[in-house]
């Protein structure tokens, strides 16, 4: 089970990513295919029109990606977040102002979040957009240059045996070099896919966000419920203090405490509302939604539990799923193909041509010429001459530089990724840790100690100042296990933005439940 959503009760709690993804690469390569079509017309009496039509059959066309591909990027994402029991959701149907959901006005649930988020969210739609742009890349690589058509007028005409010369009309088309088209094209094929994998780094970025958004939340949700119940003690103490009773012998100095610590829990509290405005400001603009979103209070989720797996079957996940990975070994094949594009850069290419010349009638002594006044038509050939060497020297050093920047930095985000996860690693298991020695260990004693602090102060045993510490005490001790469990399922969202995958986390039987206003439901 995937410790992201193991909340609301038992019969809401479901898997995330009960399958596996498919590795980022393997999903880029997805979709992308390529047709070449040519026909040829029949061949007319004149040679021009032939060649007119030949230039306008014949040329590359790419089909792009599917439409279905858009659908299936959305699936992928849904897969991981186990929402696909709720329908696929498709992108294109809630671009703009979609309606928030108004289910979360009575209760925040992570799920409705990331369904907002992945429905709405500017930067995803942004991302797609472009990814979708790039798909139109490989039909502008692999086309022909336009053909050249040329008319010219004879401001002298010249005059042949056959009549004068009064205009010509040439067509010409330039034809690279085979091989330079087919490798411009699987280059466009390769931005294509690192367009898509940005977008799916777009997505799973702000899935993260809304998570650690959605867990800040909760945290205020439960410290504002934990300090106005504690505030409640403070004003029954304070009540105590200032009745002036001989139980536990109340001094001035305590009564003093008891309202300061009053006050200074009512500051908390306002505190606390401001921040929890301020949080939901950042959530609705990860959802994508105005101010007519209502977040009501969080759902509960469930206590967390040590993460199982070490990091180095973390680091291999990430190896296969990383959406940045994925991209710089991308970017390698695309640096290749571009070396190859640059050493074929000096070969020649080909021109062809045809040029019809209007013929006017000859002088009346060359009337009965063979051939007068006929139009002659010409077919012609000509190669470039690569003859700038340097230039394509240069090129080709260029490309060499720039596939050993992408080997570069493909080691970087290597590297990177595994600090990161480290790192990462680490305070989700310091986090965890955390709540486990508060839950077990520290937050019983001290309730311990209170209840034993309050039965001396009723006997007169303590007094006033002992039992206001010991209730301060657990007053942190609760807030402290709400910010590791926060801080728990913030790592959680980390560690799978590196992963590019959702992270699945066993749950285990607690040996002591929550408090009772945190049970879950």
């Amino acid at each position: 089970m995937n410790a992201s959503t193991w909340i609301g009760n038992d019969a809401d709690r479901q898997t995330l990513g009960e399958r596996s993804v498919m590795s980022s690469k393997r999903r880029a390569l997805k979709g992308f295919r390529a047709r070449r079509v040519c026909f040829w017309k029949g061949f007319p009496p004149l040679a021009l029109l032939a060649f007119a039509v030949l230039l306008a059959g014949c040329g590359t066309r790419a089909t792009g990606v599917s439409a279905p591909v858009v659908s299936e990027a959305q699936d992928a994402q849904l897969e991981v977040e186990s929402m696909r029991r709720a329908g696929t959701v498709t992108l294109e149907a809630t671009e703009g102002n979609a309606s928030p959901d108004v289910g979360l006005a009575q209760e925040a649930t992570l799920e409705g979040i990331l369904k907002l988020t992945v429905k709405q969210n500017p930067r995803v739609q942004a991302a797609r957009h472009r990814w979708q742009a790039a798909t139109n890349k490989r039909a502008q690589a692999v086309s022909l240059p336009d053909p050249m058509l040329e008319f010219k007028y004879f401001m002298r005409s010249v005059e042949t045996r056959t009549g004068p010369q009064k205009w010509s009309l040439g067509l010409s088309q330039r034809i690279p070099y085979p091989g330079k088209l087919i490798i411009a094209g699987k280059i466009a094929d390769k931005q294509t896919q690192a367009a898509y994998l940005r977008y799916e780094a777009t997505l799973r970025d702000q899935i993260a966000a809304a998570k650690a958004a959605f867990f800040e939340l909760y945290y205020i949700d439960r410290a504002e419920r934990v300090t106005d119940e504690v505030r409640k003690l403070y004003d029954r103490y304070a009540g105590l203090a200032a009745g002036g009773t001989a139980t536990g012998k109340p001094k001035l100095p305590e009564t003093f405490r008891a309202e300061s610590q009053r006050a200074q829990l009512g500051y908390d509290l306002v505190l606390l509302r401001e921040m929890r405005t301020a949080e939901e400001e950042g959530l609705r603009a990860i959802a994508g939604a105005g101010h007519e979103l209502n977040l009501g209070p969080t759902q509960e989720i469930a206590e967390p539990v040590p993460l199982a797996t070490s990091l180095e079957d973390l680091h291999a996940v990430a190896q296969q799923h990383n959406q940045e990975l994925g991209a710089a070994g991308i970017e390698i094949e695309r640096a290749e193909f571009q070396s190859k594009l640059a050493r074929r850069a000096p070969i020649p290419d080909l021109t062809i041509g045809a040029n019809y010349i209007k013929t006017g009638d000859p002088i009346p002594a060359l009337r009965n010429t063979p051939d007068a006044s006929k139009d002659p038509i010409a077919l012609g050939v000509g190669v470039s001459i690569p003859l700038w060497f340097p230039k394509y020297t240069a090129m080709a050093r260029e490309a060499r530089e720039m596939e050993h920047a992408a080997r570069s930095e493909q080691r970087h985000t290597g590297l990177q990724l595994r600090a990161d996860l480290a790192k990462a690693y680490f305070k989700l298991n310091n986090s965890s840790r955390l709540v486990q020695l508060y839950r077990e260990t520290l937050i019983p004693q001290s309730r311990q100690a209170l209840q034993s602090a309050e039965e001396l102060h009723r006997t007169g045993e303590a007094n006033l100042a002992a039992l206001l510490e010991t209730t301060a005490t657990v007053h942190n001790f609760e807030l402290a296990r709400l910010r590791a469990t926060a801080d728990f399922y913030q790592n959680v969202a980390r560690i799978e933005r590196l992963l590019g995958t959702a992270l699945d986390l066993q749950p285990e039987p607690a040996a002591h439940g929550p408090p009772k206003e945190r049970e879950q439901p």
